[in-house]
C-alpha cells in the first residue's frame, strides 16, 4: 500500500500526539485495528473512498465501527480526519503509523520465505540471528512451496536468498555454459 504525503503528515501528526499523552501503545492497538479492518472488509474501504457517500453518512458509519472500539484519541483522530474529508486516507494513515511506530520503537521486519511453516525452534533461531538489525525482530512468515527448500529472507532493502530453487537455477546457468 502506498501513502501520500499528506498521509505521512498526518500519521507522524498522530504519533506525536500520541506520544505527548503517553497513549502510544493504545493507539498502536487501535491503528492496528483500523487497518485490519479496512484491508478485512473491502466495502468499508470502498465506501471510504467513494466521493458520492456524503461526509456525515461516513462519520456515522465510522462511529459506528469504531466507537467502542478504539480509545477517545483515536476516535478523536478518526472525527478530525472526516471532518476535514480525508476519510480516504485512513487505511493509507494507519499503515504509515505503524510504519513510524516500528521505526520509533527500533522494531525490524524480517520476511522468510519457506517451503513448509517454521518451527518454534526455527522462528527462535532466526529471531536470534536477527536480532543484530534492531531492538526487536518482528517475523512475517510466508509459505512457498515452489522454493523447494532452504529460506529467502528479506530486511528492509536487504534480501538473502538461500533457497534450494535458487542454488538449483544457479547450477543450470553453470552447466548451460
Amino acid at each position: 500500500m502506498r501513502a501520500s504525503k499528506a498521509a505521512g503528515r498526518y500519521a507522524q501528526a498522530l504519533l506525536d500526539l500520541a506520544m505527548d499523552q503517553n497513549q502510544l501503545e493504545k493507539v498502536k492497538d487501535d491503528m492496528v485495528m483500523v487497518s485490519q479492518a479496512c484491508a478485512e472488509n473491502r466495502d468499508l474501504e470502498l465506501m471510504l473512498q467513494s466521493p458520492i457517500i456524503k461526509g456525515d453518512k461516513k462519520s456515522a458509519v465510522l462511529e459506528g465501527v469504531f466507537a467502542s472500539a478504539i480509545s477517545e484519541l483515536s476516535m478523536s483522530f478518526v472525527r478530525l480526519i472526516t471532518a476535514k474529508g480525508r476519510e480516504g486516507m485512513l487505511p493509507g494513515i494507519s499503515h504509515t503509523f505503524l510504519t513510524f511506530y516500528k521505526e520509533h520503537k527500533g522494531i525490524v521486519q524480517a520476511d522468510i520465505t519457506s517451503a513448509v511453516a517454521l518451527t518454534e525452534e526455527q522462528r527462535a533461531t532466526l529471531t536470534k540471528s536477527l536480532s543484530g538489525l534492531g531492538n526487536e525482530v518482528e517475523i512475517i512468515e510466508n509459505i512457498d512451496p515452489s522454493i523447494i527448500g532452504g529460506l529467502k529472507i528479506t530486511v528492509g532493502d536487504q534480501r538473502i536468498d538461500a533457497s534450494v530453487q535458487r542454488k538449483l537455477n544457479d547450477l543450470k546457468i553453470d552447466l548451460s555454459k
